[in-house]
């Protein structure tokens, strides 16, 4: 009932202090997470107008690079002479004035890393490129181009696309009309922006490579692409067109979009610049938001742990110091009813429960002493019970004088050389008792058979051995002794089974019994009887260790052993003659 008390109370304070904490904690995460999202939009925005800022200058330089490079070639070829038949040297002006705008154009190229092809197409036919291109031909040298403009204001460059020429979407030129010195049209110089190129340029130098993106012109040409065989078309072929241009016409502002390309679902964010016209997508999988919450996921369930550990803390502290000390009282009134009157209870909590815990251990010290009064007068009871018996024994056998206590003395030593788990089967005081009471029995054998000096008949010697067996009986009438009658019983039983009463073999005989084998044996072979003279120590030694494992437990003679070399067994009878265990009279 109490137990199921204090859970209630720990569950109340736990719940108490949890439901708060967890609300709030709860409120802060998704306030978290929109600003983890607020973060990817405001990252997303700066890389984007980063890459318009770029291609901006980018296509200002090469314009700019353009007009000076148009300049130096009006330049370079008005001072040649117009025949190309005059030979200098040797050589043709002809193809002296090649080599020099071959030189111009790779110096150009160099500079500009997105530059393709450079190409002077003359108004009278002539064809200087950077390299030998196909597009590019006396009879097709001025190709329909389309106009694609780039920027607004003074900050438009108009570039260049051909038109009707297969793959030539994979570039687009930047154009300057040239003038010959008559101010008359001599011809237009192209270079050629390779979208490939411009495209590694920007994910190389501008905008890390993790992130995929794309650019489009102000027509809806694809300028950027992380897939490059996307690059020149226009946005309508991309598989995904449709989705993105049906969520991109619900508002004309910058966002995120959520698309599904491919099978994965994704982020999109998309941006118009004002100043290119240019629109801008970068996207990345929803995993990669995912993997940006992991750090939030990992901060909000670790200090949601320690929240729930704190309040479980503080819960169980509020409910043990409340309810402890009426646990300790329940606890120590179980114990006293079990018999232990020596457990006492803390002093603790509150005022009223300390003056309940006073009292309870009053009584308990009070019951505790008269207890021990009254085991004391009933343990020397016992005591004188135990001795009046054993002494009646030894006063009908005076030979066996002594004999009783010596059987319980070396018995309680091998006891002390025990394993404690082999004490744990029985405790010192049942040994005692069963070595004070083990020859109870022989005041029951008739004294002409008890006190014979002589060789025992065989059915005295039945009689004898009748007294193992009348000893339990007597010993089983003690209330308070009669859990120690089997070593009464049993220790004339041999490891081999033939001893008596029962013949029991092994293990089979109670431990105290083959305790008491021993410690019996020992000292009958080291006393002095009627029929022989004692042995000495050494001798009952060397005699119980040659016989281990037929008439003693071998366990219990390695105990003895122990116990022997280490000086803790000591005899105080004679040992001036030698002898051995009587064959015909070994009871002792």
């Amino acid at each position: 009932m109490y137990l199921k008390w204090r859970d209630r109370l720990f569950s109340t304070f736990l719940l108490l202090i949890l439901t708060p904490t967890l609300l709030i904690c709860f409120l802060f995460y998704a306030e978290a997470q929109e600003a983890v999202f607020e973060l990817y939009e405001t990252n997303m925005d700066a890389n984007m107008g980063l890459v318009d800022e770029r291609l901006m200058s980018l296509f200002q330089s090469i314009q700019k690079d353009t007009d000076e490079l148009a300049n130096k070639l009006a330049l370079r070829m008005s001072e040649e002479p117009s025949s190309v038949n005059v030979k200098r040297n040797g050589f043709r002006r002809e193809w002296t004035t090649q080599q020099s705008v071959q030189n111009l154009f790779k110096r150009f190229a160099r500079n500009q890393k997105v530059v393709g092809d450079i190409v002077f197409l003359g108004d009278d036919g002539n064809v200087l490129s950077l390299s030998e291109d196909k597009r590019w031909s006396k009879e097709n040298h001025l190709p329909l181009l389309e106009r694609e403009q780039w920027g607004i204001g003074e900050n438009k460059v108009d570039l260049l696309a051909m038109k009707g020429h297969a793959g030539s979407r994979k570039s687009f030129f930047v154009g300057k009309r040239m003038d010959d010195s008559n101010h008359l049209s001599a011809g237009l110089l192209l270079v050629e922006i390779k979208l490939d190129k411009l495209t590694d340029w920007i994910r190389t130098y501008v905008v890390p490579k993790e992130y995929d993106m794309m650019v489009l012109s102000p027509s809806r040409t694809i300028l950027i692409h992380t897939d490059k065989t996307m690059l020149g078309n226009h946005v309508s072929v991309l598989p995904h067109y449709e989705m993105v241009h049906s969520q991109s016409e619900h508002s004309e502002e910058d966002g995120v979009l959520s698309l599904l390309i491919e099978g994965k679902d994704i982020y999109a964010y998309r941006s118009v610049s004002e100043k290119s016209g240019g629109v801008y997508f970068e996207w990345l999988p929803r995993e990669g938001i995912n993997e940006r919450l992991e750090r939030l996921n990992l901060i909000f369930f670790f200090t949601l742990f320690l929240i729930v550990l704190f309040s479980c803390y503080v819960s169980h502290r509020l409910s043990k110091w409340i309810g402890e000390p009426i646990y300790n009282l329940v606890s120590a009134t179980d114990s006293l009813l079990q018999g232990d009157f020596s457990i006492r209870v803390p002093i603790k909590g509150m005022k009223e429960i300390t003056l309940l815990e006073n009292k309870f251990n009053t009584m308990a010290e009070q019951m505790h002493a008269l207890i021990a009064r009254e085991l004391e007068h009933s343990q020397k009871s016992l005591d004188q019970i135990v001795r009046s018996f054993y002494l009646a024994v030894e006063m009908k056998d005076p030979y066996t004088a002594g004999h009783t206590e010596r059987v319980t003395h070396y018995a309680l030593i091998i006891h002390d050389y025990l394993q404690e788990h082999e004490q744990l089967a029985f405790s010192r005081d049942d040994l005692r008792y069963a070595g004070l009471m083990h020859d109870i029995g022989k005041v029951a054998i008739p004294d002409h058979v008890l006190l014979k000096t002589g060789k025992l008949l065989p059915d005295e010697y039945e009689c004898m051995k009748r007294h193992s067996m009348i000893g339990a009986e007597i010993v089983e009438q003690i209330e308070n002794l009669s859990h120690v009658s089997p070593g009464v019983r049993h220790h004339h039983e041999r490891w081999d089974g033939n001893g008596y009463p029962d013949q029991l073999k092994g293990e089979e005989i109670p431990l105290i019994g083959r305790i008491l084998a021993v410690a019996d044996t020992f000292d009958a072979m080291t006393s002095t009887r009627s029929y022989r003279k004692a042995m000495s120590a050494k001798e009952a030694y060397e005699e119980i260790m040659r016989c281990q494992g037929t008439q003693f437990d071998p366990s219990i003679v390695a105990v003895f052993k122990k116990a022997f070399e280490d000086g803790a067994v000591q005899i105080t009878q004679p040992t001036d003659c030698k002898g051995r265990v009587s064959k015909d009279r070994e009871i002792s």
